[in-house]
Formats: C-alpha cells, structure tokens, sequence
C-alpha cells in the first residue's frame, strides 16, 4: 500500500481531476457542438470521466 500511495500525490491528483473535467465537460462539447465530431467528442468525455475516477481514487489512496 506504501508504494501505491507513492504513486499519487495531492498535485498529481489535482492536475488529474483538473484534466477530467476540462475533457469531460469543455472538450467534448466542442467538438460535439462546434466542430461536429460525434465520436471524437463521446471518447474524449469517457476519458475525461476516467480521469476524473482516477484522480478521485488517488485522493482516497493518498488518504489511507
């Protein structure tokens, strides 16, 4: 568990959740509603949505 809690950090798990969001809510409605790209923006919001669970799981981890 000490080596998994190396991993993460407060500032890597910020930059995470911060990555997330952008993707997940701003990106992907660009390129859904402005540049027309269907696929292209539902992949960018489901990896937005990963990294958002990842961040939040990291600041559990670093929690524990």
């Amino acid at each position: 568990m000490t080596q998994l809690s190396g991993l993460f950090s407060v500032y890597i798990d910020s930059i995470m959740l911060v990555i997330g969001l952008y993707m997940a809510f701003v990106q992907s409605n660009n390129l859904i509603r402005v540049d027309h790209m269907d696929r292209e923006g539902r992949f960018s919001k489901v990896v937005g949505w990963i990294y958002i669970i990842v961040g939040i799981l990291g600041f559990i981890i670093t929690s524990i």
